[in-house]
């Protein structure tokens, strides 16, 4: 998924915003943690837009948009990859530059929206800026049950909070400082222990082996 999406930011510059549904990788069925490609969406300045859960009529536009183009590039009668690209390219060059659009009075979306052919957001990796991936990241609590031995899990990982919260809910909040989770007896309350948490390098974050 990562070598895709930046070839694709390569060759198609990079977007405001990606739409997808809550399924892994892009979604956390659980929804308790932000997705890790969430936030290395975040870090290249690209906003993710997650479907409501069970709500598939929220990508109704991109649905349709990929049945148009399959339909105009005639996908299933193309014999290979490099004919099905090069459908692709034609069928988008007529989408934006040729097919006549009624309610723009019969013009080309490019006669209308100069702007489709300006490059605002080139590809340039040292745009990769960690930083806005943090501050999502410091923005909520995460609630964990502390299970009998004294340990948490926090995407995916089990650390000891102590044998004394056991039963207990603790409220974790992560630092970007240092790359920490501090865990509170109760919203607000006072901090009973600071866990590192070096999978949130920089690194890891831009290679996206934050989990691995």
């Amino acid at each position: 998924i990562r070598a895709l999406l930046l070839e694709m930011f390569r060759q198609w510059v990079f977007p405001l915003a990606i739409r997808t549904d809550n399924g892994e990788p892009f979604g956390v069925p659980t929804r308790d943690v932000v997705p890790i490609l969430s936030l290395w969406l975040l870090a290249w300045g690209v906003k993710p837009v997650l479907n409501r859960p069970r709500r598939p009529q929220d990508n109704g536009k991109v649905e349709r948009n990929q049945g148009t183009a399959s339909r105009w590039a005639e996908v299933y009668g193309c014999p290979d990859i490099q004919t099905l690209q090069a459908t692709l390219d034609d069928a988008c060059d007529l989408q934006r530059n040729h097919y006549p659009v009624k309610k723009l009075g019969n013009a080309a979306r490019n006669a209308v929206f100069p702007s489709l052919n300006e490059i605002a957001r080139p590809f340039d990796e040292t745009l990769f800026d960690e930083k806005k991936a943090y501050a999502q990241l410091e923005k909520a609590l995460y609630p964990r049950k502390v299970a009998a031995n004294g340990s948490i899990c926090i995407y995916g990982k089990v650390f000891q909070i102590g044998h004394k919260y056991r039963g207990q809910v603790v409220y974790l909040k992560f630092q970007a400082q240092n790359l920490a989770w501090l865990a509170f007896g109760q919203p607000g309350g006072d901090l009973i222990n600071t866990i590192p948490d070096q999978r949130f390098s920089r690194d890891n974050l831009f290679n996206l082996t934050v989990c691995q």
